[in-house]
């Protein structure tokens, strides 16, 4: 069920994130939209596609993100959306007594977890570590018996925004090196996507358009401009 009609691209959220939140602390739920903004930016260049995001209120509870994207459809019809649940748990100096792997399978990937199988696990990574082999990754994982994708995202160079994004499960795809906001603008997608539902789904990218990736958590945002 699609609660927000509205989705903004991964350069709108890092443009405002960086903008709205130069004078005032980011709450933490644009931290997980940044967060995720960022890994998405590693997506769009693996998967040559572009994802959506949305933010996802306190009264709404879980996930903490939305993200989505289209595949095509052969019968002539808009495309499929297809809408991801992100949680987004953060790896820090605490966490550092477990190997990354072991955080996940113990934490998101817990029997008691709740997340059912279609909910992204992104790892943001807050504190220096190694990512684990392969090898280590599906053992430790397939233990659990989850099929939930996780994602593992960390900075690696420590004074230029360089990150190293690892698709780690359900199976192991590899990891790709980048500056998000190199990608980002060489990418190009910048408009806000809103959904309208009638006899079929229809698209609309408005470029006048007002909304912003953090209102929903009251954030009053600022005017950019995406030209």
């Amino acid at each position: 069920m699609m609660v927000d009609p509205y989705w903004y691209p991964a350069l709108n959220v890092a443009a405002h994130f960086n903008a709205d939140f130069a004078e005032i602390p980011a709450p933490k739920k644009a931290k997980e939209m940044m967060a995720v903004a960022i890994a998405m930016a590693g997506m769009q260049a693996m998967h040559s596609h572009p994802y959506w995001i949305q933010g996802v209120s306190d009264t709404e509870g879980s996930p903490d993100v939305r993200t989505m994207c289209n595949e095509k459809r052969d019968d002539g019809q808009s495309p499929w959306g297809l809408q991801q649940d992100v949680e987004v748990v953060t790896y820090t100096q605490h966490s550092a007594t477990q190997t990354l792997a072991e955080f996940v399978a113990g934490t998101k990937l817990a029997v008691e977890s709740p997340y059912d199988a279609l909910t992204t696990i992104l790892v943001d990574v807050q504190a220096a570590t190694k990512l684990p082999l392969p090898d280590e990754w599906a053992a430790v994982l397939a233990a659990t018996g989850r099929k939930n994708p996780v994602l593992v995202l960390g900075k690696i160079h420590p004074t230029q925004p360089i990150y190293r994004l690892a698709v780690v499960h359900p199976v192991v795809e590899g990891a790709i090196d980048y500056n998000p906001f190199d990608l980002l603008r060489g990418q190009g997608y910048t408009k806000v996507l809103k959904i309208k539902r009638g006899l079929k789904v229809e698209e609309i990218y408005d470029p006048n358009e007002k909304h912003c990736p953090f209102e929903k958590f009251g954030v009053r945002c600022k005017l950019l401009s995406f030209s």
